[in-house]
């Protein structure tokens, strides 16, 4: 004989159907609610007026780019400040070297300090090569450029034209001549970035942060050239006239000094934007946390109040499930006893 089901059965079997989905969707919103911290149900909280939350949630969009670029301008200008860092390291090893050399020098101490000085020089220009998320730093317009070409290059040409010289006042002329002459040798060999400076970075608020600088600025060149004056006592560059290399050497290493305090103003610089980036970044984050807040307080829900109304809807849950197996399990002897 088949399976009878009374009507009565059949309506309490969708009673309890019914409040098994109803028990569900409460236990799923309230799991919501309790791990995202807002309300499941944004009609009702709002009573259909969106218009607060949506400008919240369009200040909070333009308050997350506005992050984004400030993570790049403050990364930028930190490579900036510990490239001109080590350029101004490497200035240091380059004076020692120089202002080491006795004097009554030798053919190789000098040749040494020429070596030390080429090494130097090609730590420079790397670090004035280094780049911020695959941007050049020191190329201005041109982030996707190198900002210098290789020493070899830079020197080959240098030595080249200083061969006819005899004096070591005539080599630091031509020296200084190419890099200083515009339209010389360094704007048109040495230096590969934009004549265009990096245009200014807003970073909201009405804050900007402006990093003009390039390798081509007036005191890296004045070191470069003095690393460069340096660098050809390890070449050719007056043969075998030690005087004469050794006040190459002497006007390098016044050259190098003499450019170390115009690094120190371009970092001076640098910090000002650091500073000013940091300034807005404070603001970011006070304005971001105030906007959380502001939404919070427009859809937020108690957590404990929202715990308590999971555990209690589980538990609900759960009673209800263990019910319905025993009714379904209940038969007429079951029911007589």
């Amino acid at each position: 004989m088949s399976n009878f089901r009374s009507l009565g059965d059949l309506s309490t079997a969708f009673l309890l159907s019914r409040q098994t989905h109803a028990l569900k969707t409460t236990v799923q919103r309230s799991a919501t609610e309790v791990s995202s911290g807002r309300t499941a149900n944004l009609s009702q909280v709002l009573r259909g007026d969106y218009r607060a939350l949506a400008a919240i949630e369009r200040r909070l969009g333009i308050a997350g780019a506005e992050k984004v670029i400030l993570a790049e301008a403050e990364g930028f200008a930190a490579v900036a400040q510990a490239a001109l860092g080590a350029v101004q390291a490497q200035a240091d090893t380059v004076s020692g070297a120089l202002l080491s050399v006795p004097h009554a020098p030798t053919a190789p101490t000098l040749d040494r300090s020429g070596r030390i000085t080429r090494q130097a020089f090609e730590a420079l220009v790397g670090a004035l090569n280094k780049t911020s998320a695959d941007r050049s730093v020191f190329a201005g317009a041109a982030t996707d450029a190198t900002a210098l070409a290789a020493v070899d290059v830079m020197m080959a040409d240098i030595e080249a034209l200083v061969a006819a010289e005899t004096t070591a006042a005539g080599v630091a002329s031509v020296v200084a001549a190419w890099f200083d002459t515009p339209g010389g040798g360094f704007e048109t060999l040495g230096y590969t970035g934009s004549a265009t400076p990096l245009a200014p970075m807003r970073l909201g608020g009405g804050e900007v942060a402006d990093l003009p600088l390039t390798a081509a600025d007036p005191g890296l060149r004045e070191m470069m050239k003095g690393f460069a004056m340096g660098a050809l006592l390890a070449g050719p560059t007056l043969g075998g006239d030690v005087d004469a290399r050794l006040a190459l050497s002497r006007t390098a290493a016044e050259t190098v000094l003499n450019a170390k305090s115009r690094v120190i103003d371009l970092q001076a610089g640098i910090g000002a934007v650091e500073a000013t980036i940091e300034t807005a970044r404070t603001r970011a984050s006070a304005e971001g946390a105030a906007l959380e807040l502001a939404r919070n307080g427009l859809i937020g829900v108690d957590p404990y109040d929202a715990a308590t109304r999971l555990e209690a809807a589980q538990t609900q849950l759960e009673t209800l499930f263990a019910l319905t197996a025993r009714v379904s399990r209940l038969s007429l002897v079951d029911f007589l006893r």
